[in-house]
């Protein structure tokens, strides 16, 4: 059985998805991981979409579980934090919403 935040980012993002055969039997760990390379790959190719996974995360994370926030933390903003540089910490800062920048930033410090 699909979880929300499954149905919700295969929905939204079905390139991100695209080369999974199962999409209804990965966790939700790795759909968010998945989520997150497609985000890298987004960022890096500087595509004009880059903002909508940040958008889409914002408002899974702020309607969510305490075990979906686990998640989205640690695995979609942790992947990215990991590979995060200096130079472009404020540009990324930029995409997120206002809200989950303090989260983004507090995954940042914990690890």
């Amino acid at each position: 059985m699909e979880t929300r935040i499954q149905k919700t980012l295969t929905q939204w993002f079905p390139a991100a998805f695209d080369q999974i055969k199962k999409p209804g039997a990965s966790t939700d760990y790795s759909t968010l991981n998945q989520l997150a390379r497609y985000t890298l790959k987004l960022m890096a190719e500087d595509d004009e979409q880059k903002r909508e996974p940040f958008k889409i995360i914002h408002l899974l994370y702020s309607k969510s579980t305490l075990y979906e926030r686990n998640a989205i933390e640690n695995e979609f903003l942790l992947k990215l934090a990991c590979e995060e540089n200096p130079l472009s910490l404020k540009k990324n800062l930029e995409m997120m919403p206002e809200q989950l920048r303090s989260i983004y930033l507090k995954t940042i410090l914990e690890n």
